[in-house]
């Protein structure tokens, strides 16, 4: 029985040992860190040239005779 429990324990210790390691290492963190930095670099840049591409408000008007708002072709 005792033998068991060590078995047991040192499998369960062997486990969470290796599951302590899972995931990702600091190089990729340090990859996506610097790639975010990058980012908001460039977007910062644009938005100071005024190179920010937006995109143009659809026209509406209004019917004359139910006041609906319909997209002008």
């Amino acid at each position: 029985m005792k033998t068991i429990k060590i078995i047991t324990a040192l499998a369960l210790l062997t486990g969470f040992t290796s599951l302590s390691f899972a995931g990702a290492g600091p190089d990729y963190w340090m990859r996506m860190n610097q790639a975010a930095k990058d980012k908001a670099a460039i977007e910062a840049k644009a938005k100071v040239d005024g190179t920010a591409k937006t995109q143009a408000a659809a026209e509406v008007a209004s019917c004359t005779t139910c006041s609906c708002c319909a997209k002008k072709a």
